[in-house]
């Protein structure tokens, strides 16, 4: 697996935890609206880059610097999962805060085998629109401009069932997430937070929800 030739540090992305932010130069089935890592890691994937032994030897010198580690891509699941899961058991074993891994929600089934494998403490999911609400036949022009892609069923029912298996593992280190999409007028995003907060309670869950502004570049 290779990834981002800068490892980052950040404070934000996991509230009162000073996180390293590890971007795996992963490919993505999405091309977002306004996604600020497509050009740079997707679209012109950097000559030089960082393997896992250098992410291995730079845990070992500075990860006491870290409570936790945060996976992120492209879309870092959307390698092969015997490689990801390599990679998040020797994590495990080198580094002693949280493991975290950012996602789409589009592969269920490997966002279901990390939580049963304890490979990870948390997932950042990101529901882009109020996929439950949304047809993919008369609203397919909705999923072009925001994702970029032509939906099917199968990928909002992997979608919807990604985001209830963070829901339902109800962690703090767990995440629902949206970014505000000018695009978008207001009832998406009043709709994406009145499913969550449903499911939250169906699940009897406190797992924190975001609505992020768009950042622009």
């Amino acid at each position: 697996m290779k990834f981002y030739q800068n490892f980052i540090r950040t404070f934000n992305d996991l509230p009162d935890h000073t996180t390293l932010l590890v971007h795996s130069l992963s490919s993505c089935p999405f091309h977002c609206f306004g996604c600020h890592n497509y050009d740079e890691i997707i679209a012109h994937t950097p000559k030089e880059y960082k393997t896992t032994d250098d992410l291995f030897f730079y845990l070992e010198k500075s990860g006491f610097l870290f409570d936790a580690i945060m996976f992120s891509g492209g879309e870092f699941l959307i390698d092969n999962i015997n490689d990801i899961c390599d990679v998040l058991q020797q994590t495990r074993e080198s580094f002693q805060g949280k493991i975290i891994v950012t996602t789409s929600g589009l592969y269920h089934d490997k966002v279901k085998k990390l939580y049963e494998e304890e490979l990870v403490d948390g997932v950042h999911i990101d529901m882009k629109l109020p996929y439950h609400a949304l047809d993919v036949k008369a609203d397919q022009q909705v999923f072009q401009d925001v994702l970029r892609v032509k939906p099917s069923r199968k990928m909002v029912q992997n979608l919807l069932a990604s985001i209830d298996l963070v829901i339902a593992h109800n962690s703090q280190a767990d995440q629902v997430r949206t970014v505000k999409y000018p695009i978008l007028d207001d009832v998406f995003f009043q709709e994406i937070r009145s499913y969550v907060e449903k499911r939250k309670i169906y699940f009897q869950s406190k797992v924190p929800y975001f609505l992020n502004e768009f950042l622009y570049i």
